[in-house]
């Protein structure tokens, strides 16, 4: 039977999500998986994403899906491989998918949201691990530079070396930013600002490029209307923005068609 599975994690210890074929491989969200998954199944599991998380980065609504023994099918999946996994891994949902469902593949939208955090003078400790302390930033330019993401085209310019890709062209739905509501129990504080974007799929560490660069115009660096001429170089090399951090970073949620979901 294969197994459908929508996982919330934490990916602070975690180099990512995909195993990594090392002597002394370290943890992975993959991994961690696959053993609660053997475990229960009582023989080896491969588990697929929709996405490969980067290491450091977290997920709200990631999604995977695993084939296990039909025998097996009756247990409640979700309690099970609960039951096995860390605090900082969890099993929302688990349910029988159709035969040929394929998490990456049938994906049709990614959305993924990163944090900013305005305030100078602090940083509450349950929020250090979620997002990143850049300091101040005009979001209004932010939103300006932002309008230049969305659609069909080539995004080198965005991506980071490391992963092989057939092609780079991706199209980019929607890019949004919001200000969060201020927390009452807190002394008045700069809002923590959340990006989100959604696309049919992103290249290696597109969306933290993405937020450095919007980040660079919020901070005055570079002038939001040269975002179309970075994005027409289609290289890397040309971007003068850093790479965001990737704590500030969570796969949200990822979009089936309801035939194959």
């Amino acid at each position: 039977m294969r197994l459908k599975l929508l996982l919330s994690y934490v990916g602070s210890r975690y180099s990512g999500w995909q195993i990594q074929e090392k002597p002394s491989p370290p943890p992975t969200v993959q991994g961690t998986l696959e053993s609660a998954l053997r475990t229960v199944a009582g023989q080896a599991v491969r588990a697929h994403a929709a996405g490969r998380t980067d290491a450091g980065v977290h997920a709200h609504g990631q999604v995977a899906h695993a084939d296990i023994p039909d025998a097996k099918s009756g247990l409640n999946w979700q309690r099970s491989l609960n039951a096995l996994l860390p605090q900082d891994i969890s099993v929302l949902n688990a349910v029988a998918a159709p035969p040929g469902f394929h998490a990456r593949k049938d994906a049709l939208h990614k959305t993924y949201i990163y944090h900013f955090w305005q305030e100078r003078a602090f940083v509450p400790p349950h929020l250090a691990p979620f997002v990143w302390p850049c300091g101040p930033l005009d979001a209004d330019a932010m939103r300006e530079g932002m309008a230049h993401l969305p659609g069909t085209r080539n995004f080198s310019t965005l991506r980071n070396a490391g992963t092989d890709m057939e092609s780079s062209v991706r199209t980019v739905f929607s890019a949004t930013l919001c200000s969060m509501p201020p927390c009452e129990y807190y002394p008045p504080h700069a809002p923590l600002l959340r990006f989100t974007v959604v696309a049919d799929g992103f290249l290696k560490q597109m969306v933290r490029n993405m937020a450095g660069l919007l980040a660079a115009c919020g901070q005055g660096k570079i002038p939001p209307d040269a975002i179309p001429g970075l994005l027409a170089t289609e290289d890397r090399r040309a971007l003068p923005s850093v790479t965001a951090p990737a704590q500030g970073l969570a796969l949200a949620r990822v979009d089936y068609a309801p035939t194959t979901a």
